[in-house]
């Protein structure tokens, strides 16, 4: 696998801080446990993003500077006491995007189990797969951190374990980067399969990030729009399990979150390019976020799962490489044989000044 090029910039800190456009800091977040953070600053671009890696390495916190104040974009951000609901925040996704289901899904519905409770079988076993798998509940090692003129970043990474086995039989590394400048954050997710493993390694992969709606006081959340250019949307089951088909949907015009259904997650394909989404605060604040891979599975495939609730605040466009069920339907996966590699980048451009078209 290549080697994160942060591992350098502990070499680099020693400059003087009047020299330092980036920084590099450690806080505690809210709640019980003292849960450590590390942020990440970018002065001259008005951005700054706090990880936990006690919490799945996950991006907790983003901020940005916005007409001389600092403007949280994360719902719930550095939060981590107690919440009735939706957690918030940016949790990584893998091996599985939404819920896993086996084909007996209605008599264990019946008998009372949780949807959440979700399984797969694998070689006439049956393995449990949390909704969104595993990654996000797991502690991540903090390789490096650092800053020199031109970024700030910080590299964490995880790796199977005879925990992780109780899920997913297979050998793997995930190390993520994530890399702040000129007033954007980028994300690299590496996962690379274990030499050891006898077979190719299956997954889809996604995060979770939910923006806190609106993003200024003196607008409505439900006027705040979003647009994407889809051309299809995959349909599912009351489930949440992609029943096969599909139907046209365009979101190339702006869309308001007040005419969108979105308690039920939307989950969009069909991308002519590069998939992005653009969220907009009316009064001039935007967030745009894209991402891409070294690799795609067939279609169908989910790009983004589109999910919320703008009377509660919050709003999330989970960027995903995958399908929900993926791992019972074989379907909207990725497979990496023994010792392959395979990268997912994310870009958070937030963006000043946008008017509403």
């Amino acid at each position: 696998m290549p080697k994160p090029h942060f591992f350098i910039l502990a070499l680099v800190t020693s400059l003087p801080l009047f020299a330092q456009p980036y920084s590099v800091r450690e806080e505690s977040a809210l709640g019980p446990g003292n849960i450590e953070l590390i942020v990440l600053g970018d002065e001259s671009g008005g951005l700054e993003a706090a990880i936990a890696p006690a919490q799945g390495g996950e991006l907790s916190g983003l901020k940005v500077r916005y007409e001389g104040r600092w403007i949280e974009l994360l719902y719930l951000a550095r939060d981590y006491g107690e919440t009735r609901g939706w957690r918030g925040k940016a949790p990584f996704l893998w091996p599985a995007t939404g819920r896993s289901f086996t084909s007996d899904l209605s008599e264990r519905a019946a008998a009372g189990e949780r949807l959440d409770d979700g399984a797969y079988i694998y070689e006439g076993h049956r393995y449990p797969m949390p909704i969104h798998g595993f990654a996000r509940s797991l502690p991540w090692k903090v390789e490096s951190t650092g800053s020199d003129s031109s970024r700030a970043g910080a590299v964490l990474s995880m790796a199977d374990s005879p925990e992780t086995h109780r899920y997913y039989p297979y050998r793997f590394q995930i190390t993520v980067e994530y890399s702040l400048a000129a007033g954007r954050l980028e994300i690299i997710y590496h996962v690379e399969a274990g030499e050891q493993n006898t077979a190719p390694m299956p997954f889809s992969i996604g995060n979770h990030i939910t923006f806190r709606v609106p993003f200024l006081e003196k607008s409505k959340a439900v006027d705040m729009l979003f647009s994407s250019p889809c051309s299809v949307e995959i349909l599912k089951t009351d489930y949440g399990v992609p029943t096969g088909s599909t139907r046209p949907r365009s979101l190339t015009s702006a869309v308001r979150l007040g005419d969108f259904h979105t308690r039920g997650a939307v989950s969009l394909a069909g991308y002519p390019g590069q998939p992005y989404i653009l969220l907009m605060d009316p009064a001039g604040l935007a967030v745009r976020l894209t991402h891409s891979a070294t690799k795609f599975p067939p279609a169908p495939v989910v790009l983004f799962n589109v999910w919320g609730d703008p009377g509660r605040g919050y709003f999330s466009p989970e960027p995903w490489v995958g399908l929900q069920n993926s791992l019972n339907l074989q379907e909207g996966l990725i497979f990496l044989g023994p010792g392959e590699h395979y990268e997912w980048k994310i870009l958070i451009e937030p963006q000043r000044g946008v008017k509403q078209p």
